[in-house]
């Protein structure tokens, strides 16, 4: 483990896009470190098998789609009246799309904006409410380095990306009165499913390129839960308002 199991004992926390992946293994990670963590994703099934891998008790699931920012911020709210009030929030529910822009059609862009932008919205609105987090805490969204950097196929995924990296700077200026503080992970290639279904899609030669383009390689999802963690952690008490490059060296290049 990197942080101790009393690191954020005490603390509750809210997970989207928690029943896989990098939403999975942070919530599983703060749940090591003394957390109680409230989890939403799509799949009951998917959730429930989070949940059986959380230490400790007092943890919450709540299947739901993100895609509507009204539903989302009403769903976000009502779980805080019910479980208590958030000390953080990591938003990492979203859809990838690898797509050449000339085929990209409105149906796509709604699945690829659905969580990742109108749901993160949804949450932002709900945390800016008094009852919601509370003063002094740390709302987190997922990002990409498609946001900074263009690939074939790209276009609505890097616009999706590029939309939460400009959202969470403003976010930061208003929620600042209350010490909230707001930032996103840009994240290089991690080896999670999402990431599985991208490298099966494309030819062998593709995926080692996009590898090579990562100076230490792919990373891991523990990679970003920890990152993550930093953020929600007071650790970071004077970072807001930033986009933290988390991608193994490939906005180095």
């Amino acid at each position: 483990m990197i942080f101790s199991r009393e690191a954020f004992e005490g603390r509750h926390f809210l997970i989207t896009g928690a029943s896989s992946g990098i939403g999975q293994h942070t919530a599983v990670r703060l749940a090591e470190a003394g957390a109680r963590v409230a989890l939403i994703g799509r799949s009951t099934e998917r959730l429930a098998a989070t949940a059986a891998l959380l230490a400790g008790d007092g943890h919450s699931c709540h299947s739901a789609d993100l895609s509507d920012a009204e539903v989302t911020a009403d769903l976000v709210q009502g779980i805080a009246k019910q479980h208590g009030r958030f000390c953080g929030i990591f938003h990492s529910a979203g859809t990838a799309l690898i797509l050449p822009t000339r085929a990209t059609k409105n149906r796509h862009l709604d699945d690829v904006f659905a969580a990742g932008v109108r749901g993160a919205f949804g949450v932002a609105r709900a945390a800016a409410k008094k009852d919601v987090v509370v003063d002094g805490g740390s709302l987190v969204f997922m990002s990409s380095v498609s946001s900074m950097r263009g690939r074939p196929g790209m276009s609505a995924y890097s616009a999706a990306k590029a939309a939460v990296d400009g959202m969470v700077r403003v976010l930061a200026s208003e929620m600042a009165d209350r010490r909230i503080r707001v930032n996103s992970i840009v994240a290089g290639g991690i080896e999670t499913a999402m990431h599985r279904d991208f490298t099966e899609s494309v030819g062998s030669e593709m995926v080692r390129n996009y590898e090579a383009l990562h100076m230490l390689g792919f990373g891991r999802p523990d990679d970003i839960a920890h990152a993550a963690m930093f953020l929600l952690s007071d650790a970071s008490r004077w970072i807001t308002g930033s986009n933290m490059v988390v991608d193994g060296g490939y906005t180095a290049k």
